[in-house]
């Protein structure tokens, strides 16, 4: 009677075992299953941020406001915002550099500053007629 006995909680032992086995890999392969969908977003993110970084070099590279080819004969040199709608602006026409304001309803020239090989800026502004 002992040996049967024993069987029925040998098999209880072995039941127990096997479930508290499988409820194991049953998590372990949850845990794989939830880092293997995070690896796949952190993927996909970046496949994205790759691509956004890729546009925006290329556009940047074809559509700057100023990158001017060379054989263009006007250039804008340096644009400098002043308030909220106002602008000093330096272009150079054909070797000759103008000092331009633009506002949001008119562009003003304001200064021949004259070519590359003239005088220095503050000697040119004194030149000018501050009543234009």
């Amino acid at each position: 009677m002992t040996k049967f006995s024993s069987t029925p909680s040998l098999v209880l032992l072995l039941l127990g075992f096997m479930l508290f086995s499988a409820e194991n890999s049953h998590a372990a392969a949850t845990e794989l299953d939830v880092m293997g969908s995070y690896f796949r977003v952190a993927w996909g993110l970046l496949v994205v941020l790759g691509v956004i970084l890729i546009l925006y070099g290329v556009l940047r590279k074809r559509l700057s406001l100023f990158h001017t080819p060379t054989s263009q004969s006007i250039k804008v040199l340096e644009m400098k915002p002043l308030m909220s709608k106002k602008t000093l602006c330096l272009v150079e026409v054909k070797g000759e550099e103008y000092l331009l304001g633009i506002t949001s309803d008119r562009i003003t020239p304001l200064a021949k500053i004259g070519s590359k090989n003239s005088p220095s800026f503050a000697e040119t502004l004194s030149k000018t007629d501050p009543t234009t």
